[in-house]
């Protein structure tokens, strides 16, 4: 692997974690006159993309949640004390990553007002 490759996955594995709009794709707007729209629409696709990721990560934890539920009323369920410990800790994990992004809807709604300031 060469570095523009890690670079390329790492601007991925961030995207997973930080709302970002590139600023190369803010710099290919300079000079448009429907640049205030275009800023718009970026935007609206990454505040777009973190809900859909928050809400899919909820789910994800509402379903190990609820499977652990049904389990301990399941006399025939089998599990050890580790199994349960790991998957209420994945549920905790799974919370705070989409807390954690939602959180990051505030400095994106930040970034918005400082490009459209840009752009003026």
């Amino acid at each position: 692997m060469n570095s523009g490759d890690l670079d390329r996955l790492w601007s991925r594995l961030r995207a997973l974690f930080v709302p970002t709009v590139s600023a190369w794709a803010l710099l290919e707007l300079v000079g448009r006159e429907d640049a205030a729209e275009a800023i718009k629409q970026l935007f609206e696709w990454e505040r777009d993309r973190l809900f859909t990721l928050s809400k899919g990560l909820g789910a994800a934890a509402a379903g190990v949640l609820t499977t652990l539920i049904a389990a301990s009323f399941d006399k025939d369920a089998v599990g050890s004390a580790v199994t349960v410990s790991v998957s209420a800790v994945l549920v905790a994990l799974l919370l705070t990553w989409a807390g954690f992004l939602l959180t990051g809807l505030r400095r994106l709604a930040d970034q918005y007002a400082f490009a459209l300031a840009m752009f003026a």
